[in-house]
């Protein structure tokens, strides 16, 4: 086999000395250009060319200054995500529905050649998204969720331009948005409850939350659409993450008037509603019938499995991503809603007997 090195040049065993990109050209016997664009991917380099440099960089562990080359091209190369938490939400960043949206996120930035860095910053002000984008650590930022934050958002000024956030569309809003569309998945999942006979419906979810809002305006639309009374007594204003959405459930659940099934806010909520409801001796779907809100992967694991909104967290990922990149180009986006739709399961169909 053709020898990498080319003769007359030889690197010393246990060297730790970083070889520069001077060096490594003249040992692959080219110009310093063919090696940064070989280093690079640039079609401008005859793929064999392309192959053995990058094989000689990995032999004598030839190491990208990234600061120096993100500073000549002015981009960092990676996208930042800022994972807001409101006290009252009952959510963590190990929550799924985040864990999903991370990865559909990274799965989109790495096919358009970027990192991601993910914050979980501790208050809900704006330090995270300052620090990140005027460091230059990232080239821009997708903040999952509003989560109450619209003035402090609107606060963004000229950083705005680097900015996606995901949620729905808040009045006075003065970024851009793309989210799914909650109002109708709200309503998709009352509709269906009232399909299959339920008439007494729960609402889990805390609606001083603007997405959360949007989901209990559908709730309310199907009722007006059937002419059926909302108690508002059962509007339940929890926060929609797992061990808090349990034990909020299991205290309320013998409060509230008579009910036959909940649209929850979030999958996460759901699930907790259910694992109450059987520890409460009641049967979902027999008794009481389900639906969530995300569809998690963790939906179709349940038993039964749970009737939920399909956000569609890959689309999702892929539109949030596309949006900044557009910005950072400085094309005029505008805000965008990915489609929801309604993934029926055995959590929210009843024994045949109890239809009506």
């Amino acid at each position: 086999m053709k020898p990498l090195i080319q003769k007359g040049f030889h690197i010393v065993p246990g060297d730790n000395r970083k070889v520069t990109m001077t060096e490594l050209a003249r040992l692959a016997n080219v110009n310093i250009a063919t090696v940064s664009r070989a280093l690079n991917g640039s079609p401008l380099v005859n793929a064999e060319t392309r192959e053995r440099i990058i094989a000689l960089a990995a032999e004598v562990g030839y190491v990208i200054n990234a600061t120096a080359r993100n500073l000549r091209r002015q981009s960092s190369e990676a996208l930042g995500v800022i994972i807001p938490m409101p006290p009252d939400s009952g959510q963590g960043a190990f929550d799924p529905f985040f864990l999903e949206m991370a990865g559909a996120l990274a799965h989109a930035a790495t096919a358009r050649g970027f990192d991601l860095l993910v914050s979980v910053p501790g208050d809900l002000g704006l330090e995270a998204e300052r620090r990140l984008l005027l460091a230059g650590r990232v080239d821009g930022l997708i903040v999952l969720g509003q989560a109450g934050r619209t003035d402090c958002l609107n606060a963004l000024g000229d950083l705005a331009k680097k900015v996606v956030v995901w949620g729905g569309e808040v009045k006075g809003s003065k970024y851009t948005l793309a989210g799914s569309d909650n109002r109708q998945g709200g309503r998709l999942a009352t509709e269906h409850l009232f399909s299959v006979g339920r008439r007494r419906l729960l609402f889990l979810g805390n609606a001083a939350l603007p997405e959360i809002d949007m989901r209990y305006a559908g709730f309310l639309d199907a009722h007006a659409a059937r002419g059926i009374a909302h108690d508002p007594q059962r509007a339940l204003p929890i926060g929609i993450g797992g061990k808090g959405a349990l034990n909020s459930v299991s205290a309320l659940l013998s409060e509230v008037p008579e009910f036959d099934g909940i649209v929850a806010a979030s999958d996460m909520a759901a699930v907790a509603a259910m694992q109450a409801l059987a520890a409460s001796g009641r049967n979902v779907p027999g008794d009481v019938s389900v639906a969530g809100y995300d569809n998690i992967s963790l939906a179709a694991l349940t038993a039964p499995g749970l009737t939920t909104i399909d956000q569609n967290i890959r689309l999702a990922g892929q539109t949030l991503v596309e949006l900044l990149l557009q910005k950072l180009d400085g094309q005029d986006v505008h805000s965008r809603t990915v489609p929801t739709g309604l993934v029926i399961r055995g959590s929210s169909v009843p024994h045949p007997e109890r239809l009506t």
